[in-house]
């Protein structure tokens, strides 16, 4: 049997039945961002999650069922279907020698499904170009109507959780899904579309800069840092999101405040770097297969001398820990629940898919605009990651993987003319 690492360089012969897994996919995306986080905590546990697994599977179905008779028939299996099945296999052993079986197992599989294996999913979709422009669409759409329910959230609550019940995840969300307006902002488009669409980018730009959440100005100028890296014409936006920052913290007192007081905290840092220790500690116990999901961690600090004493107290650090159950970094965080095994395939399989994507996009004398515009937001978001759980949450989980497969695709178009680099 043979392996197929070769990416597909047809635009043309790709299966009729794309267009209705597209529309699948799309109205799944809408739901995903939308509803997913109330589906898990506010549903009746069946409603919620048939929801999620006929969301995630259904524009999988139709679009990767079609291509296996193929694949039998070829005798080849393609390198992203061997990394979807190695992840889910080893996931699941770990979910089975955990010591929370039923919610180990519900928590790998929600996240293969949104994750993962949307990946696949988009992978295949996207190697229509018409998908590119729809899914641009989508996500401006998504991003006009999260910037505008996000500014009515703040102004009746003062904080901007969107649907995410967290403005950690409602800001990365913003960030992710912005980079359809932007792609779009490039073309010559309906005058007063192209000022809706400028809009809606700068409401979720003030959103996220009343947040006040480093995690989100670190991700952003990160992308920033990587467009003028790539071309200083892009200097112009990190010169506007400087602006327009400063003219947030000059008007509001208490955006102003609020990251003096993130900046001047100690308690935040010190728990961060605190979780690196305490991690390390806790992946020496199973470092193979990990401790499942939500394990009981009480047990690893009988023998654990905290670190960082200077700042807190043992006592408050594993009460930190008993309340939140999270490392705020989805790296440690997998180390743990699920091991080096799954960890090491997991995320060296999305360096791999990264480094090559955007070694190939660099490449490209006339200038990938779209797909260096991608890698950026990614690598933007996956610093994020060092930050918080980012992929505990469903909808980050599905539009960071959209982005994935969209990436591999544009770093694939190598061979089209520049036009249609921009789509």
């Amino acid at each position: 049997m043979l392996i197929n690492s070769e990416p597909s360089t047809s635009l043309a012969i790709v299966p009729e039945n794309n267009i209705l897994a597209f529309g699948a996919f799309a109205l799944s995306t809408i739901f995903i961002v939308f509803f997913s986080v109330e589906a898990i905590f506010f549903w009746s546990p069946l409603v919620g999650k048939l929801s999620l697994f006929t969301a995630c599977l259904i524009p999988s179905a139709i679009a990767i069922l079609p291509r296996t008779p193929k694949w039998i028939r070829t005798k080849t299996i393609p390198k992203e279907i061997i990394w979807l099945l190695l992840i889910f296999i080893l996931g699941l052993i770990s979910s089975i020698i955990s010591e929370n079986i039923w919610m180990s197992l519900k928590s790998i599989v929600l996240f293969i499904i949104s994750g993962p294996l949307i990946f696949v999913t988009t992978k295949y979709l996207f190697e229509d170009l018409k998908f590119h422009e729809a899914f641009y669409w989508l996500v401006s759409l998504i991003l006009l109507i999260s910037s505008i329910f996000g500014i009515y959230q703040y102004y009746n609550n003062e904080a901007m959780l969107l649907f995410s019940r967290n403005p950690l995840p409602a800001g990365a969300q913003l960030i992710l899904i912005s980079i359809g307006t932007v792609i779009l902002l490039r073309r010559d488009i309906f005058s007063p579309l192209k000022l809706l669409l400028i809009l809606s980018l700068t409401i979720s730009g003030i959103l996220i800069i009343v947040a006040a959440k480093k995690s989100h100005i670190i991700g952003i100028i990160i992308i920033l840092l990587f467009l003028v890296f790539r071309n200083r014409k892009y200097l112009i936006y990190l010169l506007g999101f400087i602006v327009l920052s400063g003219c947030i913290l000059y008007f509001s007192n208490l955006t102003l405040l609020r990251y003096k007081e993130a900046i001047h905290s100690n308690s935040s840092t010190s728990l961060r770097a605190e979780n690196y220790f305490f991690g390390l500690h806790v992946i020496n116990s199973n470092p193979i297969w990990g401790l499942g999901f939500n394990a009981n961690l009480d047990p690893h600090f009988t023998d654990y001398k905290i670190t960082i004493s200077k700042y807190l107290s043992k006592e408050q650090y594993q009460e930190y820990i008993r309340t939140l159950n999270t490392f705020e970094n989805i790296v440690l965080t997998y180390l743990i629940e699920w091991g080096s095994l799954f960890s090491f395939t997991y995320f060296g399989g999305l360096l791999y898919m990264i480094t090559r994507s955007a070694k190939k996009i660099w490449s490209q004398p006339s200038g990938n605009t779209a797909g260096w515009l991608v890698v950026s937001v990614i690598i933007g978001f996956s610093i994020m990651s060092f930050t918080f759980d980012t992929l505990r949450f469903p909808n980050l989980n599905w539009i960071f993987h959209s982005l994935l497969g969209l990436m591999v695709n544009l770093s694939n178009h190598s061979h089209l003319s520049p036009q249609l680099k921009t789509s």
